[in-house]
This record gives structure tokens, sequence and C-alpha cells, in this order.
């Protein structure tokens, strides 16, 4: 199986309540998940996802997190590929497989290895994936994955967005093929 790093954050602002914050990001990773296995994020100080032991390689000047200096927590999970779960399920669930793929291509760093995308919050609070074309006023949820090769990156995308024709998978990996 591919050694990714996967990390789901959110921002919470201090007219937010943290647990919808928390429950936003959970949602995110947790779809589909019986309840002994749900993952909970832990809220930390501060805006900078990396106060986490730098378990993540974020930027600071993320143009998607707007009023930083009000960001008074960050709801953070991080883990290896089963984080990833809940999103392959609502990707499908929500049908825009292709919508996700674009999405998370587009996130793709210079080197290849890493791609970053953005969730809004209030679908992520309401267990739906949405993609925001801007600056969210409430923030987002954010995912980065990070993987040791380009060609690990694409297979992962691959995984969660395959091929499709006329919105229907042309065929599906299963994640022990990953």
């Amino acid at each position: 199986m591919i050694n990714a790093n996967v990390i789901f954050f959110a921002p919470v602002y201090v007219t937010e309540d943290p647990e919808k914050v928390r429950a936003a990001v959970s949602n995110m990773v947790n779809f589909g998940r019986p309840k002994t296995e749900e993952v909970r994020p832990e809220l930390i100080c501060g805006s900078d996802p990396k106060q986490e032991e730098s378990k993540t390689s974020f930027s600071d000047e993320n143009p998607f997190i707007s009023d930083a200096e009000n960001v008074k927590q960050t709801a953070v999970v991080s883990g290896d590929l089963k984080l990833l779960l809940g999103i392959h399920y609502l990707i499908r669930k929500e049908e825009i497989i292709d919508t996700a793929n674009t999405a998370l291509k587009k996130g793709i760093d210079e080197s290849g290895c890493q791609t970053f995308v953005a969730f809004n919050k209030q679908a992520a609070f309401m267990r739906h994936i949405s993609f925001p074309a801007d600056v969210e006023s409430l923030g987002a949820v954010f995912l980065e994955i990070k993987t040791k090769t380009p060609e690990e990156l694409l297979k992962i995308i691959d995984w969660l967005t395959p091929p499709t024709k006329d919105g229907v998978p042309i065929y599906e990996l299963k994640m022990s093929e990953l």
C-alpha cells in the first residue's frame, strides 16, 4: 500500500463554535464509517496546523484562509490513506467524480507529490461535499495528500476519482490495490 500522509483541517474563527467545526472535519473523515471506528479531530491552538509537530507542510500563505488573525484554533485529523474512505464514499454518493477529479488535480503542487483541496465548511457540516471557487467567508475544510512520488499521488487520485463515461466509473480500484 502507498505510504501517504493525509491531513484534514479547518480553521476555527473566533465567531465559530469549535464543536461545529470539529463536526465538519469529522464528517469528511468519518462518513460511512461505523461509530466504533470514528476518528475525532483534535483542536489545536492557533491557525497553523504545523503546530501538530509538523505533520503537514501547509503554507501560511493559504489564499483560502481569510482573516487569519481571527483564527483561534484549528480542527485537525492526520493519518494514512484510510482517512480518505469518507470522501471516497461521499464523492460517489453525490455523483461528483469528475468535479472532484478536477479539484484534486488542480491542487497538485510543482513537485507532483502533493495535492491540496478545499471543501465548503458549511456543506461539510451537513455531510456534503462542495468545492469553493474562491475564498470562503467562513473558511473551509482543507485536505492535503502528500506522497513520495507523483505516480503514487496520481494513483490515489485515480482511486478517489476514477475515469468516467457519462458520469459512471469505467473501472474502480480497490484500496488494497494502492
